[in-house]
């Protein structure tokens, strides 16, 4: 009954046939599972594509296996454009691509406020009138409130400086938030579908922007020291090579035009609070990073080391029953943003078990209500695990096609639909 069940929900929240070579190696796979573990979450936020520190996304990320975000106030579609004659919305939009195909490769996951990029700014005050405050403001709580970090980093210091207004007023929103996101009468057209949530701590990333770029006065009291050297566990590569390499995304700016220029060693980076309890050793000081952190979750957590332990590279489908039961176990907490999170985690594991593929493809570009959509289903399992296709399900629409079918080791089903 699992099997089936397990396979509807993974074929539903499929979007492309992926190739053998493409799908994740066991040691990868492995890596996930680490990751699943893990329930440490830390945001990012700064004003600009390009401001984010990315060797600091990598390390959180792949490193540390935290739910990791950058959140971009604006699009950067103020800026100028290196590559071709497009600008404003037009460079928003190239933009945007730069930074998901950054945190693609840095392992972050990317969010937006509707802050307009209007081009340099002397004084965070203009650009918090051109902005309008409250509804950047609104949409970093809403931010915070789905994506929930346990801790806030800003790249720039809060005092004004000799350095980009937006940058200074994306601290000033970001402190603002920090403080209002876990208060149900702030902002309470947002609740309902999401909860309050209050982040233990905000810091400053010191290294970027003006005054705080430097800690007033040489003092070190307060301040932590992280060091986000170190080396992919997968792949063997380092932080900093993958953080430029994800640097070098930022094309309409100039970068990765040349080679890269990566500095091997250790790397730290130093951070000051800004609000919340302080973190003296460890940016998620004082956090729960375990499954134990979560109502009912205690024995997830004793599943899921596990599965770790027992985990062979050159079998993954052999985790599979484990993954079922953990996943049976995830189903039934109470619905919250994260734990939703961790369940299609879970889901992009089992089917990278299994070696599931999966592809729809419709046959025209574009169609108007009332026009028939025909599709095809294309789903393969590369792995032995015996996988039975329950269902295609058409959330939009509200309709499922339900019959049964056998997957078997390399043999493609098709299953063919017409949609109104």
């Amino acid at each position: 009954m699992w099997r089936g069940a397990l396979v509807a929900s993974v074929l539903a929240g499929s979007s492309g046939m992926s190739h053998a070579a493409d799908l994740p190696t066991g040691p990868a796979i492995r890596q996930q599972l680490r990751g699943f573990g893990t329930l440490g979450s830390v945001l990012y936020v700064a004003a600009h594509p390009d401001d984010e520190n990315t060797q600091a996304i990598t390390y959180l990320a792949r490193g540390r296996g935290y739910r990791t975000a950058y959140l971009s106030l604006t699009r950067g579609d103020g800026g100028q454009n290196l590559l071709g004659p497009q600008f404003r919305e037009q460079l928003g939009v190239a933009r945007t691509q730069e930074l998901l195909v950054a945190r693609r490769l840095d392992g972050g996951r990317q969010y937006f406020t509707r802050a307009k990029d209007f081009g340099y700014s002397k004084d965070y005050r203009e650009t918090l009138r051109i902005w309008d405050r409250e509804a950047v403001l609104a949409d970093i709580v809403r931010v915070i409130r789905m994506f929930r970090p346990d801790v806030i980093v800003t790249r720039f210091a809060p005092e004004p400086g000799p350095t980009h207004g937006h940058h200074t007023a994306s601290v000033v929103l970001a402190v603002e938030a920090f403080k209002l996101a876990g208060n149900a009468q702030a902002f309470p057209e947002q609740l309902g579908a999401l909860t309050p949530w209050q982040p233990r701590c905000i810091l400053h990333n010191v290294g970027l922007g003006g005054a705080g770029a430097s800690v007033a006065g040489g003092s070190e009291i307060g301040l932590l020291k992280l060091d986000v050297g170190g080396d992919d566990p997968v792949s063997g590569e380092s932080f900093a090579s993958i953080a430029a390499r994800s640097r070098a995304m930022h094309k309409t700016q100039g970068f990765g035009v040349g080679p890269l220029v990566v500095a091997a060693g250790p790397k730290i980076e130093t951070f000051r609070p800004l609000g919340g309890e302080p973190a003296t050793r460890d940016l998620l000081d004082g956090v729960d990073t375990t499954w134990s952190r979560v109502p009912g979750g205690a024995e997830i957590e004793r599943l899921t080391e596990h599965a770790i332990a027992q985990f062979n590279v050159d079998d993954p489908a052999a985790s599979v029953p484990v993954l079922l039961a953990i996943r049976r176990r995830v189903s039934a907490l109470p619905a919250d943003p994260v734990v939703s999170d961790k369940r299609q985690q879970l889901d992009d594991i089992i089917r990278a078990c299994l070696g599931l593929e999966v592809e729809t493809v419709v046959d025209q570009p574009e169609a108007v209500p009332g026009e028939t959509l025909k599709m095809r289903h294309t789903a393969v399992v590369r792995g032995r695990f015996p996988v039975r296709w329950a269902a295609v399900r058409y959330p939009a629409i509200r309709r499922a096609s339900s019959r049964v079918l056998e997957l078997h080791a390399n043999q493609p089903i098709i299953r063919r639909a017409s949609r109104t």
